[in-house]
């Protein structure tokens, strides 16, 4: 490659750049061509979430949707002209168990049922100490507000009402507040009770790319070191680099887990593993995660919860299981 460099800055010659980058498309051409010939494994259409079939003041897609550790999604509404929201419930059978109207409610990117039928809503950004997050109750009533930093790129609540927070680069970059520790566990007042520590016995989260709450213990994909990391109460614990990168979800159960997603090509790549003392490691040939009618999957919201996947696209709730990728010895 040839440059021409004038004090600090370097003016490189465009024609290869051009060659490396046609180099690169040609290499992620003949890597999604390995990709498209793996298996395929289909979501399970599960519901289409839609709001009171009545009322048509609302929109037709909901603004954020969380799916609760008993497996049944709580939904939010934008009204087309009023500042409120609605929040709709969806059971395991996904009928509509009620509906309730959250006036002057946050324009949320994140819902989490809490307990007694309180429902969380946070913020993706902010900035500086501003509030981020509401509680409110199964009345539709406000009950507090509080700070879960910026950058916030999953939000799981457990059984209990503690929160797991997982933040993007965004927070790390700027190494200060909450975001900056990558991962945060909150109570249900919205106060943090465990930042994820900065030591040499634990990789450091650069990203949280990805993000599973079983029971009280969340498990996250961490970038740049690319580890699973589990925690449970005030202990961390490193599991060991992961033989992808660029993972959008990931399912565990004791042993067993499933990395979903990878780089460039591989983005809806699916690679079993275990979990031992040497390591997470591959467990079994991989494969390609599709919509039910064989169609790639795009614009996804993905939430795991133990060894079940849920995939939200607009409207569409689709889940699987581990099984249907790392089927049980």
């Amino acid at each position: 490659m040839r440059s021409r460099a004038f004090g600090r800055l370097t003016v490189r010659d465009h024609g290869s750049v051009n060659d490396r980058q046609r180099q690169s498309h040609l290499k992620q051409l003949s890597r999604r061509q390995e990709v498209v010939g793996l298996p395929m494994i289909a979501l399970r259409h599960h519901a289409y979430l839609s709001p009171p079939s009545t009322d048509h003041c609302w929109h037709r897609e909901p603004r954020a949707v969380g799916i609760g550790a008993d497996g049944q999604a709580i939904a939010l509404w934008d009204h087309h002209a009023a500042r409120a929201r609605l929040l709709t419930r969806h059971g395991v059978g996904a009928e509509d168990h009620d509906a309730v109207i959250l006036g002057g409610a946050r324009r949320a990117d994140f819902i989490q049922p809490l307990p007694d039928g309180r429902v969380l809503l946070v913020d993706a950004r902010t900035r500086g100490t501003a509030e981020s997050a509401e509680v409110w109750n199964s009345a539709g009533g406000w009950e507090g507000s509080g700070h879960l930093g910026d950058a916030v790129e999953h939000v799981l609540a457990t059984a209990s009402g503690d929160i797991w927070v997982g933040y993007f680069d965004e927070a790390a970059a700027s190494g200060r507040g909450l975001g900056g520790h990558g991962l945060v566990r909150f109570d249900s007042d919205l106060q943090p009770r465990w930042c994820y520590p900065f030591n040499a016995d634990l990789p450091r989260i650069d990203d949280c790319e990805a993000l599973n709450v079983q029971g009280e213990t969340a498990y996250a994909l961490v970038y740049n070191a690319h580890h699973l990391v589990s925690a449970r109460g005030r202990r961390g614990v490193d599991h060991g680099r992961a033989p992808k990168g660029g993972v959008v979800a990931v399912l565990v159960d004791g042993e067993r887990a499933a990395l979903i997603g990878g780089y460039g090509a591989d983005y809806d790549l699916v690679t079993p593993v275990c979990i031992d003392a040497e390591g997470v490691q591959v467990a079994g040939g991989q494969s390609r995660l599709v919509l039910p009618d064989g169609m790639e999957i795009r614009n996804a919201r993905w939430t795991c919860r133990g060894p079940e996947l849920h995939v939200l696209i607009n409207g569409s709730w689709y889940r699987a299981s581990l099984d249907d990728f790392h089927p049980a010895a």
